[in-house]
């Protein structure tokens, strides 16, 4: 939801929530999609490079 209102803070926050409750779950192909939204857009997020390469998407 957070991706889609363009917020891009509370999306990787959900995230690293997600990371910590459910490893797993950030590995699923559109929680990938979604890291990599987050790593290429023209918004910085510190700590989002980090996250895509411990969870493979970078």
């Amino acid at each position: 939801m957070w991706h889609h209102l363009g917020d891009h803070r509370k999306t990787f926050a959900s995230l690293r929530f997600t990371e910590q409750v459910a490893p797993e779950e950030v590995r699923r192909p559109a929680l990938r999609a979604l890291t990599a939204d987050l790593l290429y857009a023209p918004v910085t997020v510190a700590g989002v490079r980090e996250f895509a390469a411990r969870t493979g998407v970078s």
